[in-house]
């Protein structure tokens, strides 16, 4: 007995030992001496005044929040695994009654007009990753909830928080070549804390989103070919080209095709975009001085007689669109879009500029035009105390035309002139934790 207790001591010692190793390895490794996290504020105001709805004389969509981002990104156990977590919260500081989210709040549909605006909070990253290398290659997956940036066919979009999915991405990069893929299953918009399936237009579940993307990169060029599909719903194919000839100067294209399948087709008229194909084709070019930038662009679009390419794939998600036509307003069947981007930075810390936006299509007979024009601001201070931050303000009218259910009203052949003011105030501050 005496033998097999001193045996029992020195087994719970050993292990002890072992234990208390085992956890200063793990203290000591690159998982959490590469950790990282960072505190983001985020003060964002969006404001839109405009009469383009026949059937609302003038509506005012604005929304005001406070946004807090707490971000955390491990490093890699044995080189290979780590974890990322991502928390968002937004609090209301105002809205009107049509705040329409303006993707800033949430809508919670609890009252009536500005009332239905709401903050919330959301962790709205939370995913594993993985890392490794093959034969010269590098190689990356992640799985969970998590962001994806122009990644294949999806792409997110930011306000107080991000768009972001639920599902796995991974890929492989050699020499300049990379391949990527997604599959997605459920999605939390950027002004919201829901999980949802995804949806069609009428609000039908769709149960996946699967892209693929092969890219090419070097000094001179950059390119990638992708293809996605919405189950039964809609699928694309996307071209996307950059070629710098001189280090000042990059032209740029991207060709857009979308075909509608069983489940698009299936919905209603007033609820689909277009009827069979959408096709979008776009060319920007860009001028880069150590002071100031241009950037022009020519956009057209082919969508059938019911109208619109969509920039997304399913009701939930974001889409990949890097064409200057950013808004449906420029994507109209027959439509050409000119694009202008001009900034100059006035002093180290102080740049300013333009964005304009023009569009015409035919439709019954009228030619309709529509464009913006928008003035901006943006001060990055020097100051040590302040180098993180970032104050962004743009404003600027903009004209279109009268619409009932997104279709111009004609009358004698011509069609009835919208106008609109539109602003944007974004005040942020980053800072790392460790």
């Amino acid at each position: 007995m005496k033998n097999s207790a001193s045996w029992g001591v020195i087994a719970i010692a050993l292990l002890s030992t072992t234990a208390q190793s085992a956890d200063k390895s793990l203290v000591d490794s690159s998982f959490f001496k590469d950790s990282q996290a960072e505190i983001s504020l985020k003060n964002y105001w969006k404001y839109l005044k405009d009469d383009a709805d026949i059937a609302k004389p003038q509506e005012i969509h604005s929304a005001w929040g406070q946004g807090l981002a707490l971000g955390y990104q491990s490093g890699y156990l044995a080189d290979i695994l780590g974890v990322n977590l991502d928390y968002y919260s937004a609090v209301k500081l105002g809205a009107s009654d049509a705040f329409n989210s303006r993707g800033v709040l949430y809508n919670n549909k609890l009252n009536d007009g500005k009332d239905n605006a709401a903050g919330f909070s959301k962790i709205g990253q939370r995913y594993i990753k993985l890392k490794g290398e093959v034969g010269g290659a590098t190689l990356n997956a992640q799985w969970g909830w998590q962001t994806l940036r122009d990644y294949g066919v999806i792409s997110r979009s930011t306000r107080l928080s991000p768009s972001s999915y639920l599902g796995w991405s991974g890929g492989a990069t050699r020499a300049g070549l990379s391949f990527r893929g997604a599959y997605i299953e459920r999605s939390m918009a950027r002004n919201s804390p829901e999980s949802l399936r995804l949806q069609t237009n009428d609000g039908r579940v769709i149960g996946h989103l699967a892209t693929a993307e092969l890219g090419y990169k070097n000094d001179l060029f950059n390119g990638q070919l992708a293809y996605g599909e919405s189950q039964d719903y809609l699928r694309r194919q996307i071209l996307r080209l950059a070629f710098s000839p001189d280090e000042k100067l990059t032209l740029g294209s991207q060709i857009y095709t979308t075909q509608a399948l069983d489940g698009y087709q299936a919905m209603a008229l007033s609820k689909r975009h277009f009827d069979r194909n959408a096709n979008h084709y776009a060319f920007d070019a860009k001028w880069q001085e150590p002071r100031w930038n241009l950037k022009l662009g020519i956009a057209h679009t082919r969508a059938g007689a019911l109208g619109f390419y969509p920039r997304h794939m399913t009701k939930d998600s974001r889409g990949t669109f890097t064409s200057m036509a950013n808004v449906e307003a420029y994507m109209a069947d027959g439509e050409t879009m000119l694009g202008m981007e001009a900034e100059y930075r006035m002093t180290p810390e102080f740049t300013a500029g333009l964005l304009g936006t023009y569009g015409q299509f035919d439709y019954q007979g009228a030619r309709v035009r529509l464009g913006e024009i928008n003035a901006f601001g943006r001060w990055t201070p020097s100051h040590h105390k302040l180098k993180n931050l970032t104050v962004l303000a743009i404003v600027g009218p903009g004209w279109s035309y009268k619409h009932q259910n997104n279709t111009p009203v004609i009358a004698d052949g011509r069609y009835q002139t919208s106008h609109s003011l539109a602003a944007e105030f974004i005040a942020e501050y980053r800072f790392k934790l460790f």
